[in-house]
């Protein structure tokens, strides 16, 4: 459906009424537009005169400037951002086709040769996101919100044991645990797009932070939003190895690590469905069940929590 918006932020940033077309609507509070026609944009700087075509996002958090800035200098290729208003700011529009569109092995070297620069390096010092870090407080937070909108929401268990709790909680602990270094934090296809021609696009970066050394590369392997081929997994599996490596972690321990990244990252993102799925969603039930499968495969290779995996299954 096309929208004419004769309001700022439009006028803010086109200098005119603009029709719209919205774009499927993220997990979170952010929004996409997509001009219906080619518009110049006034007030460009050179670098941003080169984009060809605009897309107007409306979000309640500033356009992630500091982080693409960072990406972008250790050879991270992201989309240009363009001017900005209170509210919205416009995004370079590279197209619709993403990773999960071609889940092919060699977008996925490319997106981890890519990874390495930049994620043993720290933020600036000035960076907004230099104290924020992917910990065992926020796990908490996050796997709270996996009982109350998933366990209890979406599943409709009316009382969640006192043993799922206490377990949650030891997961959270266990998951941050070890080394740790800078991570996207939502690593998954749909956050990668493919112009024709052109490595992967990082989109969807602003939640840069610190965070377990294979959180990232968990995330890739739990993707709820394609099925990954045989390829894919092998490459990552050899991954968590070299990194355990870099950190003297053999290659089992390094292995049970990333096991537990991987459950606490897939009931994170059951929780997000559990809420998406009770607002109407439908969209996402097909992740639910891909991630659903990943949490209880997770759960019994490390054998942690038969309370959890009974509520779960």
């Amino acid at each position: 459906m096309n929208t004419k918006v004769s309001h700022s932020p439009c006028l803010l940033l086109f200098g005119r009424e603009v029709e719209l077309q919205e774009l499927t609507p993220e997990a979170g509070a952010r929004r996409y537009f997509r001009p219906v026609e080619d518009l110049a944009v006034p007030g460009l700087d050179e670098k941003q005169s080169e984009v060809k075509k605009w897309l107007l996002v409306t979000s309640p958090d500033a356009a992630p400037f500091a982080t693409t800035q960072f990406l972008q200098q250790r050879g991270v290729r992201t989309p240009q951002l363009g001017p900005i208003c209170d509210g919205a700011y416009l995004v370079e529009d590279l197209g619709d086709r993403h990773l999960s569109d071609e889940p092919i092995l060699i977008h996925y070297n490319a997106i981890l040769d890519a990874w390495q620069p930049f994620a043993f390096e720290p933020l600036p010092a000035k960076h907004p996101n230099r104290d924020l870090a992917l910990d065992e407080k926020l796990f908490q937070k996050e796997l709270s919100i996996f009982i109350s909108a998933y366990l209890e929401g979406f599943r409709g268990q009316e009382k969640v044991s006192e043993q799922v709790h206490s377990d949650c909680d030891a997961l959270a602990k266990i998951a941050a645990e070890g080394p740790s270094c800078l991570q996207h934090r939502d690593f998954h296809s749909r956050n990668f797009l493919l112009p024709e021609g052109k490595e992967p696009i990082w989109i969807d970066h602003q939640d840069l932070r610190r965070g377990p050394l294979f959180y990232d590369i968990a995330s890739l392997y739990t993707d709820a939003y394609v099925d990954l081929p045989d390829q894919v997994f092998s490459r990552l599996r050899t991954e968590v190895g070299l990194l355990g490596a870099c950190f003297q972690l053999d290659g089992e321990e390094a292995l049970e690590r990333f096991h537990f990244t991987a459950l606490q990252r897939v009931l994170k993102a059951l929780g997000t469905f559990g809420r998406l799925l009770q607002e109407g969603r439908e969209d996402y039930a097909e992740a639910e069940e891909r991630a659903r499968g990943f949490a209880l495969s997770l759960l019994d290779i490390t054998g942690f929590s038969p309370a959890l995996r009974e509520v779960v299954q």
